[in-house]
């Protein structure tokens, strides 16, 4: 996979991405926000790109502002799981956050998503919270969220 800045193109790929049953579908709008965010310095958002097609298949965005980053969201498209994706989209996205003086990047998941936890706890991210009833649940019973922290100093 090749990791680079989001670009205005980008946006109607990871439109077409597909999702899990609880991944958080992003809209048009709110990727053209964080394109304007990236402008401004407050967001940063890298695709990985197939490096047979060089279509979109992975995406993160973070907000950052004075020391600290926020991992808004990282999504892999479901036919590319479980081959490191995620790793190294998160790892290059931390590294950015860090080369923007992030001291601390902060995210939150759902309680259920097991296979990004570990992945969160592998690269040294440790559970600081929970907050209980904060997604909507697939079947309308709602899902506790643990948010995570990592330091970067």
């Amino acid at each position: 996979m090749h990791i680079r800045t989001l670009v205005e193109d980008d946006i109607d790929q990871i439109m077409e991405l597909s999702l899990g049953p609880v991944d958080p579908a992003w809209s048009k709008k709110a990727l053209e926000g964080v394109l304007k965010g990236i402008v401004e310095g407050a967001y940063l958002a890298s695709v990985g790109l197939d490096e047979a097609t060089g279509q979109v298949i992975a995406y993160a965005v973070a907000s950052y502002v004075s020391d600290q980053g926020d991992v808004q969201n990282i999504l892999v498209d479901q036919s590319f799981r479980g081959r490191g994706l995620g790793r190294q989209l998160l790892q290059a996205l931390t590294d950015d956050l860090v080369a923007q003086g992030a001291e601390a990047v902060f995210l939150e998941v759902r309680s259920s998503n097991d296979v990004a936890v570990k992945l969160y706890q592998s690269i040294g991210f440790v559970c600081i919270q929970k907050r209980r009833d904060y997604y909507p649940g697939v079947d309308g019973v709602r899902e506790d969220a643990w948010v995570f922290s990592l330091a970067c100093l």
